[in-house]
């Protein structure tokens, strides 16, 4: 996306990786991956996080994820695993029988290995033990909430409010441009109230959740506290396609290449370009759009002028958007 992660940014992750234990850090591996789909734990935290409109805070959602049915935690770990791996697993069962099932959960997991045999094996442990999964997790999660996040908790409830504030404004000024270009979603499927979420840590990111299986429950959008620079890199793309396409016509150079060392009436250009004045007009009327060119009046004539500055500007729009 040509967007990186910012210094404090970098260096609020660094700080949370050391402090954390390597035990710690092997479970994380193991339970989240690398991935960044929602493809083992984390599908079933989001669960857990969007199936309740109490869940005011992080401790109020690891408090409820701790209360949760051990064995429907597990469920939702496989079921994210093997739909990420594209492998249908139930054969048949409903869910509903599946997640309810002590005995016939591990038969289904046994019978279906994974590409990954060793994260297979650790599965087959969750399955079989679900009870200690969730000890596992839990403790997990509130080492992590203890030695990573809390350091950091302050400081990020306090850019999550600037980018609430910065957001709140854009859809309200722009609602149209903030859906389309922020959001990156359809406003027709916001159908019911929405929560949403400024996130400094994914700091590009269009999620919507409408929470379709429950309908009382209200909808969810995570918003990347860097999505309008995502925005505006677009309209810096857009601006630069046109100005290669405006710049790539040699008649067009040419004029650029007279104005460069005086203005000149619209008769002067036809002249000295051999074209019709139809001609000339088209071809200004393509610059003064980019801003390249603007019209100024002297002795009772409209002059051409060259923006020097603005053609300097879109150049180096241009070599940032090519290269950068």
């Amino acid at each position: 996306m040509g967007i990186a992660l910012d210094e404090e940014a970098t260096a609020m992750l660094e700080g949370m990786i050391g402090r954390l234990s390597r035990h710690v850090k092997r479970e994380m591996h193991l339970l989240f991956g690398q991935s960044t789909l929602y493809d083992r734990l984390d599908a079933g935290l989001y669960h857990v996080f969007f199936g309740s409109e109490e869940t005011a805070s992080t401790r109020d959602w690891l408090d409820r994820y701790s209360s949760w049915n051990a064995l429907d935690l597990v469920y939702m770990l496989l079921e994210a695993v093997y739909e990420s791996a594209g492998i249908d697993w139930l054969e048949g069962h409903a869910a509903s029988a599946v997640r309810t099932d002590a005995q016939l959960l591990p038969l289904l997991a046994a019978a279906h290995p994974l590409p990954d045999a060793e994260l297979h094996a650790e599965l087959l442990d969750c399955a079989r033990y679900p009870e200690e999964f969730k000890q596992r997790t839990v403790l997990l999660l509130d080492s992590f909430w203890t030695h990573a996040f809390l350091p950091e908790r302050e400081r990020l409830a306090a850019i999550g409010a600037e980018g609430a504030r910065k957001y709140e404004a854009l859809f309200a000024e722009e609602p149209e441009n903030a859906f389309a270009r922020v959001a990156r979603i359809d406003p027709m499927l916001v159908t019911k109230r929405t929560r949403v979420h400024v996130s400094y840590i994914s700091q590009v990111c269009m999620f919507f959740n409408a929470a379709e299986w429950n309908e009382d429950a209200c909808s969810w959008m995570s918003l990347g506290y860097f999505n309008d620079a995502l925005e505006r890199r677009q309209a810096d793309k857009d601006m630069t396609e046109k100005f290669l396409k405006v710049i790539a016509d040699k008649r067009r150079l040419d004029l650029l290449e007279l104005l460069k060392s005086r203005n000149h009436y619209a008769g002067e250009l036809a002249q000295l370009m051999a074209l019709t004045p139809a001609a000339i007009n088209y071809h200004t009327n393509l610059l003064i759009d980019l801003g390249l060119i603007r019209i100024t009046k002297a002795d009772g004539r409209i002059y051409y002028e060259l923006d020097a500055e603005k053609l300097s500007s879109l150049m180096d729009q241009a070599k940032r958007t090519l290269l950068n």
